[in-house]
């Protein structure tokens, strides 16, 4: 068991295991960047990720989402620019250290 100095935390675990990681990968790019913010606000919670990482993700994904329905889309620009989020969530969520305190 490792010791950790007074007012210190245990280090949380984002993943579990390889296959827990693709399946949260798998969330962010099946859900269509949907799940991504909420994925990334429990990855904030654990202290994995700054807590405006859910938040510039939410700005981004649910407004242009919603922009599919409303705004014209010649050249389907609205659809790579929400594939090109959901592709960034995703490497980011693969990204994830999976074991260190934060700030080591």
């Amino acid at each position: 068991m490792k010791e950790y100095p007074a007012g210190a935390s245990a280090p949380s675990v984002l993943y579990r295991g390889r296959r827990h990681r693709a399946l949260w990968v798998t969330g962010v790019v099946f859900s269509a960047g949907l799940l991504a913010p909420l994925l990334f606000l429990f990855a904030a919670r654990k202290g994995r990720v700054p807590r405006t990482v859910p938040a510039g993700y939410a700005a981004v994904i649910y407004p242009i989402a919603l922009g599919r329905q409303w705004l014209p889309d010649p050249g389907d620009w609205i659809s790579w620019a929400l594939a090109a989020v959901v592709l960034t969530a995703a490497v980011h969520a693969a990204l994830l250290d999976t074991g260190r305190p934060p700030g080591s």
